[in-house]
């Protein structure tokens, strides 16, 4: 599905300027990948208020906590570094747009599949942006990204009646395909805002790449089309 298009306001914000010198990309990482945390957090804070059990209430809340000690681990990772990963964060503060606002999820399900989707492929990008890292600093933002395990869980939480009822994994298929489209729109309009992430044309092929991949393996995963 094709993404909507970026608020130009958006696009045409003033931004704080960009760090310079040979730690410019790194900061810029750093950055992102503690933006997501924080967003990831406030995500599933609100997601667990929505819970119809108390066990995924709980779960949640727990995956919450995680992504405040994550951000934790990026601020120690940054410092080993020189960076303040606080200010390289704030940079991004806003950076993905209305995207939530836009998606409604109607019920449990929906909520489900669109946290799963949209900070599934955070994750992704996270992981794409290390790959030019310095090996140490790429070694341990990788550990910290991958402690996420919401994908998991919603698998448990919803797999079970996609089997058995193909009208809602129809319904699902196509949220999903919203949701996915929606949120590489804004990572797309991100990548417009901050050049520095992407290392040039061959660097924004890849990582649209790797997002286009995460979509089809995340939406596979759940047993949706894609």
């Amino acid at each position: 599905m094709s993404p909507s298009v970026p608020d130009p306001a958006l696009s045409q914000a003033p931004q704080p300027p960009a760090a310079s010198g040979p730690d410019a990309f790194t900061a810029a990482v750093l950055g992102v990948v503690g933006y997501s945390c924080s967003v990831a957090c406030t995500r599933y804070a609100k997601d667990a208020d929505k819970a119809p059990a108390m066990p995924a209430r709980v779960e949640l809340l727990r995956m919450s906590a995680a992504k405040v000690r994550a951000f934790d681990t990026i601020i120690r990772i940054g410092a080993d570094e020189g960076i303040d990963v606080l200010a390289a964060a704030e940079r991004f503060l806003g950076s993905l747009g209305d995207v939530d606002d836009r998606l409604r999820p109607h019920d449990w399900a929906e909520r489900l599949v669109k946290t799963y989707l949209s900070f599934g492929l955070l994750v992704d990008f996270g992981m794409a942006l290390t790959d030019s890292l310095p090996p140490t600093v790429r070694g341990a933002v990788l550990e910290a990204l991958s402690e996420d395990r919401f994908g998991a869980f919603a698998a448990a939480e919803l797999m079970a009646d996609l089997d058995g009822d193909p009208q809602l994994a129809a319904r699902l298929g196509l949220w999903g395909r919203r949701v996915a489209g929606e949120e590489i729109g804004a990572i797309q309009l991100m990548l417009a805002r901050f050049p520095e992430l992407t290392g040039g044309e061959q660097g924004a092929a890849r990582l649209a790449a790797v997002l286009s991949s995460g979509t089809t393996s995340r939406m596979k995963g759940l047993g949706l089309r894609v």
